[in-house]
């Protein structure tokens, strides 16, 4: 059996990621980005809720949760999931996805600032030089 890496899931999401907004923009060319939003949300309801139960365990596992666990993770659904999600949607129903991807994708310079701040990672080096270079490649696919 081949184990699949942290490395292997970071690629599986990259493809998705990438394929998302190809159906996103196709799929908002009728209805107002929020209705768009509430549609795609309650698609992943339904997913996610068919996925857990057939593993059996959505019950007890969400009951094994603590209160802190499931404020962090509402306000992670609310940011990512309701916030950005809408203002991603908008961008996309308004411009192309060549402009909207690249400026949306740069969200690990806000992720690698606030986990400095906040949580304490460190910035090295290395990940300086990938957060210049991450604004001089959206700086130049927005430019050219």
């Amino acid at each position: 059996m081949i184990a699949v890496t942290w490395f292997s899931w970071s690629l599986i999401a990259a493809l998705f990621w990438g394929l998302g907004p190809v159906f996103a923009k196709l799929g908002l060319v009728k209805p107002d980005p929020l209705i768009a939003l509430t549609v795609r949300n309650i698609g992943v309801l339904a997913i996610l809720l068919v996925w857990t139960l057939g593993r059996g365990d959505l019950t007890a596992s969400l009951l094994s949760l603590d209160l802190r666990t499931w404020i962090l993770l509402v306000l992670e659904g609310a940011s990512a999931s309701v916030i950005a999600h809408f203002a991603y949607f908008k961008a996309l129903k308004m411009g192309n996805i060549a402009s909207v991807v690249p400026i949306t994708a740069s969200y690990p310079l806000v992720s690698v600032i606030l986990s400095a701040i906040l949580l304490g990672n460190k910035v090295t080096l290395g990940k300086a030089v990938g957060v210049l270079l991450t604004v001089t490649g959206i700086y130049l696919l927005q430019r050219f």
